[in-house]
């Protein structure tokens, strides 16, 4: 049985990262038995996390996971789509994991009123004292990370404007579908809907997730993802 190594769940979600939801929702898509494990990124080959073990052989990388479940398991996750469509969702999973990620880790991390939630969520197994030591360091290092990304670089309401247009660009291409490329859930969404459910359930108010209900397409969407695999 493959294990599934991630963060502990919180938040109402799945799991706080959308990397880790993606691999889980994967894992769902091609109908393998799995077990979770709930570690800290050290457990992961690339010092982060998701990862997997399958026969013995560490994964780490969410992407990477999925052309390891491909190859050895024989999943087809875009089964039945035309090339068009597969270069069209491999775009909008490439903008999620390199863009909206980013805006939704400026959300989390770097406004003052969500820090605080953040923080005690994850942070709570530390006690108090060291809490207040480790987490503002992490903080600082998240705040670099995200200048030397480049979205750092950005004013607030730069960096929730191209977060919108993130979210415009997938409520467009989802229209009146069920899931962003037809009737049945592809490769896609499994990498965008952590983002949409990852900023609407959490409680960190934001530009982010106004633009989110301002398409009603959206929100039904994550409710209907959420029914498929975490019903």
């Amino acid at each position: 049985m493959i294990k599934l190594i991630q963060f502990p769940r919180m938040f109402g979600l799945p799991n706080p990262s959308p990397f880790c939801i993606k691999v889980e929702v994967l894992l769902k898509m091609a109908g393998l038995a799995y077990e979770c494990e709930f570690g800290d990124p050290r457990k992961g080959p690339k010092g982060k996390l998701p990862a997997i073990v399958d026969d013995g052989q560490v994964i780490g990388d969410s992407e990477i996971i999925r052309w390891h479940l491909e190859r050895k398991h024989g999943a087809d996750f875009d089964k039945g789509l035309g090339a068009t469509d597969r270069a069209i969702g491999h775009a909008f999973a490439r903008m999620v994991e390199e863009r909206t990620y980013w805006v939704m880790v400026y959300n989390r991390w770097i406004e003052d009123a969500n820090w605080p939630i953040l923080r005690d969520a994850l942070f709570a197994v530390i006690p108090g004292p060291l809490r207040g030591l480790i987490a503002p360091q992490i903080r600082r290092r998240v705040r670099r990370m995200l200048r030397a990304h480049g979205i750092g670089l950005h004013t607030r309401d730069e960096i929730y404007a191209m977060g919108a247009a993130d979210v415009d660009a997938i409520a467009t291409e989802l229209g009146t579908k069920p899931f962003l490329l037809g009737s049945e859930p592809t490769s896609v969404d499994a990498a965008l809907w952590p983002y949409i459910v990852g900023t609407l359930v959490p409680p960190f108010e934001s530009p982010l997730k106004q633009a989110i209900h301002r398409h009603p397409n959206l929100v039904d969407y994550s409710e209907r993802m959420r029914a498929r695999f975490f019903g």
